[in-house]
């Protein structure tokens, strides 16, 4: 079981077999993979760029799978991996904006936070990757305290070929390919973890430092150095090593569900993307994100345009596991198990939600901001200002014209106050 996850540097390097596809009773096990960074602009399946990254790792989980076509993330990497272990809102986690250590404040999510492991205690559940939800410590038991059996990780990334391995607190300086090793640990504790299991894989990819991979993980890459390359040659390394790591998933007892923290950065888009629009705005180029699923009774090849966001990871988790919701929390989760086995079928959620907002006392100013879309329509809210934008989604997919700006119609305004009356509300 866990101590499989203590491994030497030799037998990580050793090619580890697949394991037979099993149909054995008992509730499945689940794997969560979170890309970083990662929008909707470099994965050509979506369509939006005409410049996407070389995916065919994630082409081929589609061809497994079902692609959801309206996803949300939250803006940034902290809110969106609070609320996607938590299953609430930023305003009910706490989690309003990226945490860090540096803005004078310490602002870990809290532990009266109930997350995914913690709901499900018959599953071995492992953390592996990046954490980001404390501030200082050992994120190693911070990630226990929140429910997990299992971490590993860094405590420190200088660079993408220098860091601080954390193996459940035990720190170890390591040299190489920080992605390649973690991509084996996740491959080797898929191998290996007794079931039912949880595993959350957090690939640092494709955030900064902007660098130019090993040549063998993007060998179709655009060569070049500028970020927008760079970040390209990143996204196609991860695509390569989740390839590797989804062959150790085994569909037939396993749900996998793939998605990003939040779209491309600013100097990593071209148009129809453009910075200020993109990552840590609430615009689609930031909040709209790549979601992929696979696993038992998902037609292959699939595709799903209901609306879904992170917070409802949780509530499919646990309705796919027979397992309760706890009382009291993961009220912004709503399941779209329904959605796996009938992409086309009515869903109860009616409108996406994400927001920003600062931490009280911090250095790091951040503007308290809303955002909410209906099927067709998205409403922007500046809550600092008193402003807001309005977009009719299916004819302004990129958010080019607000219909708050000159001269707005009756019909505008009356959507844009249906909109704010929409927008959820908390005690």
């Amino acid at each position: 079981m866990l101590t499989s996850l203590v491994l030497t540097a030799a037998a990580l390097v050793q090619p580890v077999p697949l394991h037979p596809s099993r149909s054995d009773d008992g509730p499945p096990s689940f794997v969560v993979v979170l890309l970083d960074d990662v929008g909707v602009d470099k994965v050509a399946l979506y369509g939006e760029s005409p410049v996407p990254a070389n995916t065919p790792g994630l082409e081929r989980l589609a061809a497994r799978g079902m692609t959801f076509r309206n996803a949300w993330s939250m803006a940034t990497c902290s809110p969106t991996r609070a609320s996607l272990l938590t299953g609430r809102y930023p305003d009910r986690n706490g989690v309003g904006t990226v945490i860090r250590p540096s803005d004078g404040v310490d602002t870990p999510l809290s532990r009266d936070q109930i997350t995914i492991p913690g709901a499900l205690p018959g599953h071995t559940s492992v953390a592996l990757g990046k954490w980001h939800l404390n501030d200082t410590g050992d994120i190693a038991v911070q990630s226990r305290l929140m429910g997990f059996d299992a971490f590993v990780g860094w405590s420190a990334v200088n660079n993408y070929f220098t860091w601080t391995e954390n193996l459940n607190g035990a720190l170890t300086t390591k040299s190489g390919y920080f992605p390649a090793a973690l991509a084996r640990y996740a491959k080797r504790t898929l191998d290996q973890l007794e079931r039912p299991h949880f595993v959350y894989y957090c690939p640092f990819l494709a955030h900064s430092p902007y660098h130019t991979p090993p040549a063998e993980l993007h060998p179709n890459s655009t060569p070049g150095d500028s970020n927008f390359e760079q970040h390209r040659q990143m996204v196609e390394s991860i695509d390569t090593l989740l390839g590797r790591v989804l062959d150790s998933v085994d569909l037939s007892n396993t749900y996998l569900f793939v998605l990003s923290d939040n779209g491309s950065p600013n100097p990593c888009v071209r148009p129809p993307f453009y910075p200020g629009k993109v990552k840590g705005s609430l615009y689609e180029g930031s909040v709209h994100v790549p979601f992929f699923a696979a696993g038992p009774g998902i037609t292959p090849g699939s595709e799903c345009e209901r609306l879904v966001q992170v917070t409802d990871i949780m509530a499919t988790i646990l309705e796919l596991a027979g397992a309760p919701a706890p009382a009291g929390f993961g009220e912004d989760s709503i399941s779209f198990a329904p959605l796996l086995a009938d992409p086309t079928r009515d869903h109860e959620r009616a409108f996406l939600y994400a927001t920003t907002f600062g931490f009280p006392g911090s250095s790091n100013t951040v503007s308290h901001r809303r955002a909410i879309r209906t099927e067709r329509y998205k409403l922007i809210d500046f809550v600092d200002d008193g402003r807001q934008e309005l977009y009719d989604l299916s004819v302004d997919p990129f958010e080019n014209v607000n219909r708050l700006g000159f001269n707005p119609t009756p019909a505008d305004l009356l959507m844009r106050d249906r909109l704010l009356a929409m927008m959820p509300t908390f005690r």
